[in-house]
């Protein structure tokens, strides 16, 4: 439950996180054709959406982001829960980011929008999404089976400093964030943008005040020296 702290133990082989893993892989069409559905009804049909150049770009980059997470992400089992409702803070902030981009696009008059849209919103905006999956997707398989969708503290857990992990604490989220950038450009949504950097990125920075304080709390002074010498987001800037 949010806001709890939940410890449940599971032990698994390799093996055996082996086949879940190939599992969440095997439901990932449906989860594809789900994600489709919903942007299409929000969108005012199928053929509506595919027609627009912003939906056939990102219908590509979402199968591709769907797919390869599936296949570098462990399940997200076990551990000490100390999420604190961050994730549907995410889903709210950055969902809610992509629906009112998608809104403005396919439902408001020209005439109104604050950008004019054209293809080069479309090659930024797929630029920046290709960008944050590649480093979202590294930023996991460098964490491996500590990644999680949820805080968690697993038994074992240790301070993961290389690779994309030795300058920046939370490189997943940089991806994240350069995503959802990506998908508010593609449809060249000023209220899509407008609510991304100001809820979507408060979500990000709840998100990552709750994950720190817990990994804090789990590593004491060693997370806290990690801390003085990184940056959240961005190398030597944020």
């Amino acid at each position: 439950m949010d806001g709890e702290e939940q410890k449940v133990q599971f032990s698994f082989t390799e093996e055996e996180l082996k086949h879940l893993r190939l599992w969440r892989l095997a439901w990932s069409p449906l989860r594809i054709v789900l994600g489709l559905t919903l942007f299409s009804l929000v969108s005012g049909g199928f053929g509506r959406f595919f027609a627009a150049p912003p939906s056939r770009v990102f219908t590509v980059l979402f199968i591709v982001m769907v797919i390869v997470e599936r296949l570098v992400q462990y399940p997200d089992l076990g551990g000490q829960r100390k999420d604190r409702g961050s994730v549907v803070a995410l889903w709210c902030g950055f969902g809610l980011s992509y629906i009112l981009a998608m809104i403005e696009y396919f439902h408001f008059p020209e005439s109104w929008h604050l950008l004019r849209w054209n293809m080069w919103y479309v090659l930024a905006g797929g630029l920046f999404f290709a960008c944050g999956q590649l480093l979202r997707v590294v930023a996991i398989r460098t964490l491996g089976r500590f990644f999680t969708v949820s805080v968690r503290v697993h038994e074992g857990h240790r301070v993961i400093k290389d690779g994309v992990y030795r300058r920046v604490r939370h490189p997943a989220y940089t991806g994240l964030w350069l995503i959802a950038f990506g998908f508010t450009l593609l449809f060249a949504s000023a209220v899509g943008l407008l609510f991304f950097f100001t809820f979507g990125t408060g979500a990000l920075l709840y998100r990552i005040r709750v994950e720190e304080g817990a990994l804090v709390q789990q590593f004491g002074e060693e997370y806290v020296q990690y801390m003085k010498k990184t940056k959240r987001l961005v190398p030597f800037l944020i």
